[in-house]
């Protein structure tokens, strides 16, 4: 056991869970290579039935900084419900979201540390690369190649610039003050909103322009979740409401509209047809052309064509 270096910064790292007993290890293991050494690492499980429990216990016997828990019903299932909980009972200065799925670099915390107490910081923005286990010969990629510009909020949505969530460290202060949580209302592009919210509220970031966190690509990660077309509808009505506040411009928000099209598409492809006409009711309140509207009402018959006889597919597509 590493005795915690009580005169340093603690480190809340935490991660939510399900069903990655099969891999959990590698992540918990490149937390406990952080040459930083004083931090508490939470895992909550989101209700995992496979050996997640089993393999988190043995983490934590041998390591009492790793601890298991598991998501209260006071919080909606999925990742947002289960980082909400964790940080309601962590105890660090300083938080770092992380993946389940993915691993860290050594020099990753203390890394962190020393940029984010060089300045007035609220958090740190650091590269990802990205890495796949079925071929290890694979050429790794940057999560992008740019990380900041000057209109970062526009660049963000756009993704010109951005950043996975598994690489920011965060003051605990500035969370506090701006109540930046997650979202527990969506599924997927939990960490895109978040951030967006992050720029809005005038967080200030320090720049890490090396590689401190790997991302593993799987078949059976959240990008890849059946539902995440309704929380894109989500997260883009929110951005669309907010438009004037966050001073989104015309190429952004044209986006915006190009982007809602293919989600409202993917949903009527999943005959999900009451979840893309509540969110249409909601779009319908914005400024579209004559042209958009009458768009949206022929892939809306279309749409329940298809649900009622599965024909018509190629109709409904963006």
């Amino acid at each position: 056991m590493i005795i915690q270096q009580k005169n340093k910064p603690l480190i809340s790292i935490i991660i939510p869970t399900f069903n990655r007993g099969h891999i959990i290890g590698d992540t918990l293991d490149s937390i406990l290579a952080q040459t930083h050494v004083n931090w508490e690492c939470l895992v909550v499980d989101d209700g995992s039935t496979d050996d997640t429990e089993s393999v988190l216990l043995k983490y934590s016997q041998k390591d009492d900084r790793i601890s298991y828990h598991k998501r209260p019903k006071t919080y909606n299932k999925g990742s947002s419900g289960c980082r909400n909980y964790g940080y309601s009972i962590c105890q660090g200065q300083f938080i770092n979201w992380f993946d389940s799925d993915d691993v860290m670099l050594p020099q990753k915390l203390s890394t962190d540390l020393k940029a984010l107490n060089s300045g007035e910081y609220d958090f740190t923005i650091s590269q990802s690369d990205f890495f796949n286990d079925s071929d290890a010969t694979l050429e790794r990629t940057l999560w992008n190649t740019k990380l900041w510009s000057d209109d970062p909020i526009n660049d963000f949505i756009l993704l010109d610039i951005g950043w996975g969530l598994n690489s920011p460290l965060w003051k605990r202060e500035a969370l506090e003050t701006t109540q930046l949580r997650f979202d527990e209302n969506i599924i997927t592009a939990t960490d895109y909103l978040y951030h967006i919210e992050a720029l809005t509220k005038n967080l200030k970031p320090v720049l890490i322009d090396q590689v401190l966190v790997s991302q593993r690509r799987h078949d059976n990660q959240m990008a890849n979740h059946h539902l995440k077309a309704p929380s894109k509808l989500y997260v883009n009505c929110f951005l669309f409401i907010n438009k004037e506040n966050f001073n989104l411009n015309t190429v952004t928000t044209d986006f915006l509209k190009q982007q809602f099209k293919i989600q409202f598409s993917s949903l009527l492809k999943m005959k999900q047809l009451g979840v893309a006409l509540k969110y249409l009711i909601k779009f319908q309140g914005f400024d579209l052309s004559p042209k958009t509207k009458l768009w949206f009402l022929r892939k809306t018959v279309f749409g329940i064509w298809f649900k009622l006889s599965s024909k018509g597919y190629d109709l409904i597509d963006y």
